[in-house]
This record gives structure tokens, sequence and C-alpha cells, in this order.
């Protein structure tokens, strides 16, 4: 029997592989995957959180919020820093992280506007962040209206959104005052470009093309952009809508008084000369700059409160008074540009309630604002006005077949509403 037991022994050492050549012992795999199975393995499972950045809250704030350490956050803020600073979040804006399987952020999104949003990807063991453009679906669509109350109240009646008033009242900015001018029957019809991400409205584009009838005169603008790269809007006859200085300083506000040479001051309860307009606003309402220029003064002024007082070219120099405050950065001696912001409504100095007293003055005497004539101040170069020709035939007759309201107009302008989810 020893004999037989050494024999086999013998036999099976025989029947063994040996040497460095012997194959390693290999973990077994007791999935059975088919010879024919070409498909690529299964990406570990991620998470994602979207949100919307908090009031006040900081980057370090908002990462910490959903578990990650100050590495992370120093590692991210470095990576971004060549193309945006994450330290200037903005409230509201939407954010969205998405981690690996084992816990790693695998990317941090973020909507920097409506025109791009920042994208942070793992790379390795580091991160690389680039700016991304929005792709929206673009739709050039028809709207058209009377208004019976107010021009916004038209536009929210038509499911079209504020925005659309405020980029209309700026086409005609030098024309017609919004504030005073616009009256019960006036009619508006336009081509405006709508952009659209997952069939919902986002945003709007450029107006292309506008009519406004305002107390039976009709005023027309039509967005002309050269070969140079400039781009206005010019009437009918291819004259520039922009002038050298605004109708209004503030938009969508009423006038509480008008230029006089005999107004009841309301505190100092005397007749005396109110050569300016005042508009009567919410404190903290916009007053921008009615044209080009250099700030002479900015500070306190008497009676006038908070004012500031700008120096234009052609002997014009324009006063804005009773500021709540004055814009950051602006002081004297800063250059400013039409339609700029340089204040905000208030009530400082002798003043019963919140309003702006805006007053102009030409070659050293006041004139009424209301009534002021400007010139364009931008006509259109004479090599361009065959193009611009045929663009202005074009949108006339795609004007002419909008279909007159309340039919065409009282639609909605999207079954989903109006702002997107998440734009990326």
């Amino acid at each position: 029997m020893v004999s037989a037991i050494v024999v086999l022994s013998l036999v099976c050492l025989w029947l063994l592989p040996d040497g460095p050549s012997a194959a390693p012992m290999q973990p077994s795999d007791h999935r059975i995957t088919p010879a024919s199975d070409n498909s690529p393995p299964t990406p570990p499972q991620v998470r994602v959180v979207e949100g919307k950045v908090a009031r006040n809250a900081t980057f370090g704030q908002l990462m910490r919020a959903h578990g990650f350490s100050p590495e992370t956050v120093y590692r991210l803020t470095r990576a971004s820093r060549p193309v945006y600073n994450l330290a200037r979040l903005r409230a509201g804006n939407r954010f969205e992280l998405e981690w690996l399987a084992d816990g790693r952020l695998k990317a941090f999104r973020y909507q920097v506007d409506s025109f791009k949003y920042l994208q942070v990807d793992r790379t390795g063991d580091d991160y690389r962040a680039e700016l991304i453009a929005i792709e929206y679906e673009k739709r050039v669509l028809p709207v058209v209206g009377t208004i019976e109350s107010s021009l916004f109240g038209t536009l929210s009646d038509l499911q079209e959104k504020d925005q659309l008033a405020l980029d209309m009242a700026e086409i005609f900015s030098w024309d017609i005052d919004f504030n005073t001018e616009i009256q019960r029957g006036d009619q508006f019809r336009l081509m405006v470009e709508k952009l659209y991400l997952e069939d919902r409205l986002v945003r709007y584009g450029d107006i292309l093309a506008v009519e406004f009838r305002n107390a039976g005169k009709l005023f027309t603008g039509y967005r002309f952009e050269d070969p140079e790269g400039e781009a206005g809007y010019f009437d009918d006859a291819g004259r520039s809508l922009k002038r050298d200085f605004l109708r209004s300083p503030v938009k969508f506000s009423r006038i509480s008084s008008r230029f006089s040479y005999r107004r009841l001051h309301p505190v100092l309860k005397r007749r005396r000369p109110h050569l300016g307009v005042d508009y009567a606003a919410p404190t903290g309402t916009r007053v921008v700059a009615a044209g080009n220029g250099r700030v002479r003064f900015r500070g306190w002024k008497g009676g006038y409160g908070n004012m500031v007082e700008i120096r234009h070219g052609n002997g014009f120099t324009t006063y804005y008074a009773h500021l709540s405050r004055f814009a950051r950065g602006l002081r004297r001696g800063s250059k400013v540009i039409q339609g700029q912001v340089i204040g905000y409504v208030g009530s400082t100095g002798l003043s019963t309630g919140p309003h702006l007293d805006y007053r102009v003055r030409r070659n050293g005497v006041f004139v009424n604002p209301l009534t002021l004539k400007m010139q364009p101040s931008k006509p259109l170069k004479p090599e361009y006005r065959s193009a611009f020709r045929q663009l202005k035939l074009k949108w006339q007759k795609q004007l002419a077949a909008i279909a007159p309201p309340p039919e065409q107009t009282r639609q909605a302008s999207s079954a989903h509403g109006f702002e997107a989810d998440f734009i990326y």
C-alpha cells in the first residue's frame, strides 16, 4: 500500500505545470458573460442635486451644506478662477452637483446668466472648468395688441412678460415718453425673437421690427446690423431712432409736476419757478443718464437733496435731484453713457414724497425737457441704405400680415410656462 501511494504522488507531480511558466492563481468570477457580448462596463452610479443659490450664500457655504470639504472648495475655486470667479455667485441662480458612487464630486454646474453656464468636471484627481454657451431654439413670432389701461397690462393679457414692454419702450425712448404719452387705444405690432429650451420660453431675444401707433401717429423701428457689426433701430426713412437725449431718465413713472415759471411749492407754500419736470416713482427706482457726458457735481445741494449734475456736448447740462443714493462708483469727473444708472429715486431735500426732479439747461438757460427736440445722433451710412431698404420691406410685409387683435394676440406664449427649470 505504501508503494502504491508513492507511485500515485509521483504521477500527480508529473502532470502539474512547473517552473516560472506556471500561471498564478486568479480570483474566480462567477458571473457568466456570453462570448458575443461586447457592451461597455456599466459606469458607477451617480447622485445629482439641483437647487438655487440662497440669499447671501457664498460658494464655500453652498458646498459645505452638501458635505464637501474646504479642500474641495479650494480646488474648484482654483480651477474656475481663469474663466469665472466663484465669489460672484448670485442669489436665485441655479446650480447642480453630481457625485460619483464613492462620494467624490464628479461635476459642478452653475448658471452664470441667461447666455452661459459654468461647467466644472473632475479630471483624475483635479478639476477642469469652462464657460459653455446655452443653446436655445430661436423662434421669430408676432405680438400685436391694443392698449386698454397700460402697456404692461396689455402684454400681461397676451401672456407676455414685462421685459417685452421694457424692450419696446427702450426702442422708442427717444420719441415717446411712456410715462405720460401712452393713451388708451394705442396699438402696437411687432416681430420678436423668442428663445426656447425644451419647448419652454426662457427669454426674449431682439425685437426685429415694431410699429407703435401713439395718439394717431405711427412710429416704426427696424433692427439693422451693418457689415461692420454696428446694430441699431431705424425708422421708415432710414433715420436712427437714437437721439442725443432720452425723453425721460426714469422708466414707467408718472409726472407729478411740470415745467413752470409760477408753481406753488408744496413745502414753501409760495409760487416760484419750477424749471424742471418731477417724476413720481417709488424710492429706489433707477435713474439713468439722459445722454453721454461727464459728472460735474455729485453730492448734497441744499433743497435739492442728493443731486447729480452732468455736462454734455453742444452746451447741454442735465440735473437729477432728490436722489435717495448715488450709483456705486459715481464720482465727480466720472464719464457716463446714455442709459447708465447714476442714482436712485428718493425724497431728500425739500420734498414731500419720493420723486426725481429732472432739469435740462441749454447754453445757460433752463428748457422744458418734455418739449426738447433732438436730431438723430447716428445716421445710417449711405452705403448700407439699400440693404436696409430690403430688410425694411421684408418686415413691413410680415407686420402687415399679422392678424389684428384679439384673435391672434390673446393666445398664450407658451403652454409650459415662461422659465425653464434648468438651462443646461
